[in-house]
């Protein structure tokens, strides 16, 4: 377990800063898209294109991470009102359920991409394969159901699920 769980996080650390990397890009590409709007009147050709997929690689690298450091959105108004111990239920719970239900769209997009390259579906403008980019966030989400499934195995191998 703790062999899978230092993996997971170094996994986490890498694709935490290809997602930096992406926004980097983001910022980079829109930049030079509005100077060459601004000076020459010429816009760079597939920039929306590029910062889609480049948004989209970044949303789906920062799963983990932000999994990681609990800033996902949660309802905790009445959740924190509840005794510890139903609490950790709660968490139990919830971490289970999202563990299925990310497991399923990650095996699902897997399958969508596979049906996107088999019809040879490509992007409008660049031509780029767009399988590749729902490829890569199917990764990002079997990566979050691997960051669910350590927790639940946490809660359901230690005393106080931490």
């Amino acid at each position: 377990m703790h062999a899978l769980s230092r993996l997971l996080d170094r996994l986490e650390a890498v694709m935490r800063a290809l997602a930096c990397a992406c926004l980097m890009g983001m910022a980079l590409l829109t930049g030079a898209d509005v100077a060459g709007r601004g000076l020459f009147n010429t816009p760079l050709f597939g920039s929306e294109e590029l910062t889609t997929i480049l948004a989209t690689l970044a949303v789906a690298l920062c799963l983990p991470y932000a999994h990681a450091q609990g800033v996902h959105i949660g309802v905790e108004i009445l959740v924190r009102r509840l005794p510890r111990r139903a609490r950790a239920t709660v968490a139990l719970l919830t971490n289970a359920t999202a563990m299925a239900l990310f497991g399923v769209v990650a095996w699902r997009m897997v399958d969508y991409a596979l049906t996107m390259r088999a019809s040879g579906l490509i992007s409008m403008n660049l031509g780029l394969p767009t399988h590749l980019v729902v490829l890569a966030l199917a990764f990002g989400f079997a990566v979050f159901t691997l960051f669910l499934a350590r927790d639940v195995l946490r809660h359901l191998t230690t005393k106080d699920g931490r």
